[in-house]
């Protein structure tokens, strides 16, 4: 889909306009699958807009849909190019995220079960002992709190709150290991 279609999605276009650009994004996903086999993100959205929920989205979830494999359309080399704008889109389009993340995952069946085991028993962590001076560690925001959209959907200003909410567990961790937090928006974005 192109830079003019994708700007025709509004919340008031009739059902045949919003049909006729879903159906440009469709062959657009089948294009780049074609010549990018490993791109998740259209060899599901092609799934997902054949399928009842897909042909059935309302124009707002057609322009939110529509954001969240944006990028996999655009970037086809992508391996995943798509991601949800807030946590509920995982559920409001679960047909489709719920088919990559199998996918990613190597898991079809939905039989593998995540389990996070954060015990580290006696381990000694101590980066000194082999033989590092410095560790950097980069916190990605990849995931969301409550309150915040995820950060495709999230405004500059957003961000800033979030990394507000953030900055306590840091300075634990700087009080703890040692080292500084770099902001991404250095002041906060009062420049």
């Amino acid at each position: 889909m192109g830079a003019s279609a994708s700007s025709s999605l509004s919340l008031d276009m009739t059902p045949e306009v919003r049909d006729s650009l879903l159906s440009e994004l469709l062959a657009k996903c089948e294009e780049v699958l074609s010549e990018n086999p490993d791109n998740r993100c259209c060899k599901h959205a092609i799934q997902y807009l054949n399928s009842d929920e897909g042909k059935n989205m309302s124009n707002e979830d057609a322009m939110t849909f529509y954001k969240c494999i944006r990028t996999g359309v655009d970037n086809p080399d992508s391996g995943l190019g798509c991601y949800a704008m807030t946590p509920t889109d995982y559920s409001k389009f679960g047909g489709f995220f719920d088919k990559v993340i199998r996918d990613y995952h190597g898991d079809e069946s939905g039989s593998k079960k995540h389990e996070t085991d954060w015990d580290t028993d006696d381990a000694d962590y101590d980066v000194k002992k082999l033989g590092q001076d410095e560790l950097s560690m980069r916190v990605r925001v990849g995931r969301n709190l409550l309150g915040f959209n995820l950060p495709g959907k999230m405004s500059k200003e957003e961000r800033i709150k979030f990394e507000l909410r953030m900055l306590p567990a840091f300075e634990q961790l700087v009080e703890k290991y040692g080292g500084k937090v770099h902001s991404l928006t250095p002041d906060f974005g009062d420049s």
